[in-house]
């Protein structure tokens, strides 16, 4: 089965151009024109990893599920994403190695959860090994990093093949377990620079996972494993390999180049009954099944979308190396399992039979004197490997030691680096934060501003509305009066005009009458002036006087008709007879007086009140001219109120920032000054040692007493450590002293104003006028631990929490009984008195360092918290005297309330005192 060859293009960076050419969707070459090489599958820079798991990777995992071995060789150019690619960055751009376990584990349980029968079922076992090989060394990235890391030898057995001996290998059970342990072990790679960039360009990371089932009742499991390896950088491949072993040692880049011979001869052999030699490098040994073997292979090489064309030709060339490597894949069932420990086994036995008679073969006859020599060869060859091998311990010791301090160093500023940043980033947070709140405050306090505006305008507006229904309602009033005035009037009118109008009729009936009664006279007397002057007339005619000296009857007539005309109806109307003019005005004098005066009063009524309505619409306005300037001067002063909040806010976060600083300053010269100490101390030791031995010169006798001297040294040090250590603890102590005096005299003070306060209470003096209440005049824990303290208090809380995480964690991986086993198995392998001495001169000298150590982060701990608690004194010392004063101004406030005079006062000042000491 040839080994097929994947392949992804990195995304494009800023600044970067585009030097790969590229056929079609599949092919790519380092220069225009060629040579191309075919992937059989490209994926582009706008394919994420989930694309390439889910058309590469997917189908490698259900093979590995049913019983074969699969392997994932992640190959490119350094920088072109072979890690993001193998591991990724997070939950949310998750690599191929945790997505592979989430499928894995996904089949694992739908087969689980589809078996209803006992018979169906499938115990599946998981197990993990992720180790790194560099530099020819292979170290497991699963074991805590304490000290150096132990490395691992390759073995072979019939039974395994080729294995890691002593390597760690961890049972999963899920894939959040699994992809927790892998990411731990990636964090563990090797992190040295040299000249050429970081150990991890050069270096190949394997993650192995191994399943084992059992189907049903079986007894014989099923096994399969998936190695998923990333490859060093292939731009090595062009390398001189003189510079680079001058630079980086001999086998930085033997193992990149023992691979591309080894593919090469796979390559150029096909046929399975090649014969090709996998020991001259380990990476090459490690992935002889993965290479020519039981093993369904895949490769994806990672490429930059720009890049150098010669390192792309290489690339291509061992691209094309890749594609012609043929393996053999088989189903890892019992049968197969069998067959393969046999044939291993075969191979293994033949190979130390070739061993022996090539050895065998090589020994020429030799005499007596040549066994002599070969016996003092030997003893001198023994002699020499015993010191070659005590040097070997001695710089494997140094080293270890160097190492050990390096990366500690390392680690601790790292972590001091990131624990800085984390402030920083929390502070910035935070200051965001304030802005933010402060900003939300603004909006809240202009929005309540407005809204008491509109509270007060429309309060404003509701007085003058009841103002002015009050006012309505009085005139109301008024006109209801007036109309009941009116009314009344209106009735004594009517009653009149009814009475008037009885007369009126009453008159003109008389007066008709009367006329009636005067044309009744007037025709009686006219008709007695007609019989009057007829009868003159017949005396005239009888007497026959003369007429001229008679009286004229006709005359009479006339004239009594004259009289009987001017006093007949027809010429006096009956509306003639009403009243005058003047009659009339008098009438209407005395009807309509009092409605004059009526309207002259509300006249009057009306000036007045016109007068003060106008005085009270000119005071509203100067009043809203008012409120309106204190509306517009309020904004000014919250707008300054804002910026020097924000200012303040500002000043804070540089003044964090300096803090930062300072305490990052600070760490950096506590490091430099540990370094210096354990120099000072690796010197003296040094020394010591050097003169104990002695040194060749007269007087060697009293020279030998160096270490009884550096010993006294460093027992007067840790004594004076010890003594400045008790000074601190007896001055924490009597500062807890001080500090629970000062509550308990707070806590009188407050029993006091208690008391005091009943007693207001008790003669009836108003609550508002007694103060504060006790419980807002109490102190809080929070109140009485100073800031500084509360940092201590939570930087001892996460030490002590990573304290047991560590603890659990070497009780997890039985640390602590290895530790022991080492150590008694050093001792039982000391074979000479001054392989003693030295071992003991190591522990002691660790043990020397290392409570030096201890006694100077003490030293340090106990300043600080020293200086904590002097800070923590004098905050309360102030605090406490501040309020002092504001209780005594308080209490004699009270008393000349209560009118309590100074031989009261004093009488209860010695109740309470008799009340403290019972």
């Amino acid at each position: 089965m040839k080994l097929q060859v994947l392949g992804r293009i990195r995304p494009l960076y800023r600044g970067e151009g585009v030097a790969l050419h590229r056929e079609n969707d599949t092919k790519i070459a380092a220069r225009a024109g060629g040579p191309f090489f075919g992937f059989l599958e490209l994926h582009s820079e706008k394919s994420t990893t989930y694309d390439v798991f889910k058309t590469s990777v997917l189908s490698l995992v259900d093979v590995f599920v049913n019983g074969c071995n699969t392997g994932l060789l992640i190959a490119g150019e350094t920088g072109s994403g072979k890690s993001f690619t193998m591991a990724g960055e997070g939950d949310f751009k998750a690599g191929l190695v945790p997505l592979i376990f989430d499928q894995l584990f996904s089949i694992l349980a739908k087969e689980n959860y589809r078996a209803d029968v006992e018979s169906k079922k499938i115990q599946s076992r998981v197990s993990l090994q992720v180790f790194e090989v560099y530099n020819e060394v292979i170290r497991d990235l699963l074991i805590l990093p304490i000290g150096s890391r132990p490395t691992v030898d390759i073995q072979e057995n019939a039974i395994q093949g080729i294995h890691l001996q002593n390597i760690t290998e961890l049972s999963l059970n899920d894939s959040t377990q699994a992809k927790a342990q892998f990411i731990q072990g990636w964090g563990r790679r090797t992190e040295l620079s040299s000249d050429s960039g970081l150990a991890s360009h050069n270096s190949a990371i394997f993650c192995q996972v191994m399943l084992e089932r059992i189907y049903g009742n079986g007894k014989h499991p099923i096994k399969s494993r998936f190695t998923i390896v990333e490859l060093p950088g292939l731009e090595n491949l062009g390398e001189d390999t003189g510079y680079s072993a001058l630079w980086q040692g001999s086998q930085v880049n033997k193992s990149l180049i023992t691979l591309s011979q080894v593919v090469s001869s796979l390559a150029s052999n096909p046929s399975p009954d090649r014969v090709i030699n996998y020991n001259n490098s380990k990476l090459t040994r490690l992935l002889q099944e993965e290479l020519g073997g039981n093993c369904n292979t895949r490769a994806l090489v990672c490429l930059k979308p720009f890049s150098k064309p010669d390192t792309i030709a290489l690339i291509v060339q061992f691209c094309q190396k890749l594609s012609q490597v043929t393996t053999f894949p088989i189903v890892n069932d019992s049968s197969a399992q069998s067959l393969l420990t046999q044939e291993r086994a075969k191979l293994l036995i033949l190979r130390q039979q070739t061993s022996l008679s090539s050895v065998m073969s090589s020994v020429p006859p030799y005499g007596p004197d040549m066994v002599s020599d070969i016996r003092r060869l030997q003893t001198e060859n023994l002699v020499l490997k015993d010191q070659n091998e005590r040097l070997q311990l001695r710089l494997d010791q140094l080293s270890n030691k160097f190492g050990h301090v390096a990366s500690t160093k390392t680690d601790l500023s790292q972590q001091l680096l990131l624990s800085e940043e984390e402030k920083l980033k929390v502070s910035q947070s935070l200051v965001e934060m304030q802005i933010e709140n402060n900003k939300i405050k603004e909006e809240n306090e202009a929005t309540n501003f407005e809204l008491t505006n509109k509270i007060i305008m429309l309060e404003n507006q509701l007085l003058e509305a009841q103002n002015a229904s009050d006012r309505h309602k009085r005139a109301a009033k008024a006109a209801k009066e007036q109309l009941k005035e009116l009314e009344t009037d209106r009735k004594d009118l009517a009653d009149e005009y009814v009475v008037l109008k009885t007369n009126y009729l009453a008159l003109t009936n008389e007066h008709k009458r009367e006329c009636s009664r005067n044309e009744n006279l007037a025709i009686e007397l006219l008709n007695l002036v007609n019989s009057k002057a007829a009868l003159m007339r017949q005396v005239l005619i009888l007497t026959n006087a003369d007429p001229a000296h008679a009286d004229d009857p006709n005359a009479e007539i006339a004239r009594i008709r004259a009289i009987i005309h001017q006093n007949s109806s027809g010429k006096i109307k009956a509306d003639e007879i009403l009243g005058t003019q003047r009659d009339r005005e008098v009438i209407e004098d005395r009807l309509f007086a009092s409605q004059r005066k009526f309207e002259s009063e509300i006249n009057r009524l009306k000036v007045d009140y016109g007068d003060e309505h106008k005085k009270y619409e000119n005071r509203m306005n100067a009043l809203m001219k008012e409120l309106a300037d204190t509306r517009v001067l309020a904004r000014e002063r919250q707008h300054k109120i804002s910026e020097l909040n924000a200012k303040l806010i500002t000043l804070r976060g540089e003044k964090e920032a300096v803090e930062t600083q300072t305490n990052r300053l600070q760490h950096k010269v506590k490091d430099l000054g540990e370094d210096f100490r354990a120099r000072l101390v690796k010197y003296v030791e040094d020394i010591a040692e050097y003169v104990d031995k002695g040194s060749g010169v007269p007087g060697q006798q009293h020279e030998k007493k160096m270490r009884d001297y550096v010993d006294n040294m460093l027992k007067d040090i840790r004594r004076s450590h010890r003594e400045r250590e008790d000074q601190l603890s007896q001055a924490a102590q009597t500062f807890k002293k001080r500090l629970q005096n000062t509550v308990h005299s707070y806590e009188q003070v407050l029993i006091a104003y208690r008391n005091l306060r009943q007693t207001c209470e008790a003669r009836g003096f108003d609550r508002a006028d007694l103060g504060p209440d006790e419980y807002e005049l109490k102190l809080g824990d929070t109140e009485i631990q100073s800031s500084h303290l509360k940092e201590l208090d939570k930087a001892k809380t996460e030490l002590n929490r990573a304290k047991n995480e560590l603890d659990a964690v070497k009780l997890r991986y039985g640390l602590f009984g290895d530790d022991k086993k080492e150590n008694l198995g050093d001792l039982n392998s000391i074979s000479a008195r001054s392989d003693l001495w030295a071992a003991l001169r190591k522990q002691l000298r660790e043990f020397t360092l290392n409570t030096q150590q201890q006694l100077e982060q003490e030293r340090a701990r106990l300043l600080s918290e020293n200086q904590v608690l002097s800070q923590q004194l004098k905050e309360s010392q102030e605090y406490i005297d501040s309020h002092l004063v504001r209780y005594k101004q308080e209490i004699l406030r009270l008393r000349k309330m209560l009118g309590m005079s100074e031989t009261e006062a004093s009488i209860l000042t010695d109740r309470l005192a008799k009340i403290r000491k019972k």
